[in-house]
């Protein structure tokens, strides 16, 4: 009888281990969902602003589109959706990512209430009802608003599905110095390497020695202009490039050019 009770014990313990060990298997694999879609974007990124373009002269299998999705005002306790406007126009198959820009109304400050956080996570999220491969979001939060920035950001990770890998911009020197975004619930912040102010050469210089960014979410890709210096500043990273004027395809040749160096 103790043979049997302590085989019977024996087997619930394994039993459980097992079921311990698929839990944790099925909650990495649903963890590591948005980060393994996120690795297979295509390297090379077009910002596609408020503006009409055409670019069905890409290379779908290698240029993926970051398209302007909306534009959210916030402002006193609400928020304003401004969606696009512009047409745009890409090749069959080619990898989107729905982006959404957040900017301030200095006539009407923000509130930065959970009620306001929530109705812009709820546009947010439902940008996603397109089916991009991935929502970004493009917040210039300054320190006063990096509480509501962090609040904001997990609820809509909270909203999106499991495998809808979510990106944000980044100021260089949030990836630096003023590192606050390392926990922050994104699977890439996209450093912003252009219009960096008086430490503009300083960080391009410490970049192309082979510096690294602080928080790990930031090493993995650069953002980048056309009208600014981008030679040795990619180097094995996703590359999200911005046109200041509408695309062309000597504009991207030259630029896939530059960031091969």
């Amino acid at each position: 009888m103790k043979a049997n009770l302590y085989s019977i014990a024996k087997m619930v313990i394994v039993l459980a281990a097992l079921v311990a060990c698929a839990a944790d298997s099925l909650g990495a694999t649903r963890r590591s969902a948005p980060a393994n879609r996120l690795s297979r974007l295509p390297r090379v990124i077009l910002w596609a602003w408020e503006r009409r373009e055409n670019l069905n002269f890409i290379d779908p299998d290698r240029t993926g589109v970051a398209y302007l999705a909306c534009t959210l005002d916030l402002y006193g306790n609400g928020v304003l959706n401004r969606p696009r406007f512009q047409p745009l126009t890409v090749p069959p198959h080619t990898t989107l990512i729905a982006v959404v820009r957040i900017e301030d109304d200095r006539r009407s400050p923000a509130t930065l209430s959970a009620a306001q956080r929530a109705a812009a996570a709820r546009i947010i999220a439902a940008v996603a009802d397109s089916s991009p491969s991935a929502v970004q979001i493009d917040f210039d939060a300054t320190r006063s608003e990096r509480a509501f920035y962090r609040d904001l950001l997990a609820d809509v990770r909270g909203r999106l599905a499991a495998a809808m890998p979510l990106s944000m911009t980044a100021l260089a020197s949030w990836c630096l110095d003023d590192d606050w975004i390392a926990t922050l619930p994104v699977e890439e912040a996209v450093p912003m390497l252009y219009r960096m102010g008086r430490d503009k050469k300083e960080i391009a210089d410490y970049l192309r020695k082979g510096g690294e960014f602080v928080p790990a979410l930031s090493r993995n890709s650069v953002g980048l202009s056309l009208d600014e210096q981008v030679a040795g500043l990619a180097m094995g990273k996703r590359v999200y490039l911005f046109s200041p004027k509408p695309w062309t395809a000597a504009a991207l040749n030259n630029a896939l050019a530059q960031v091969g160096k």
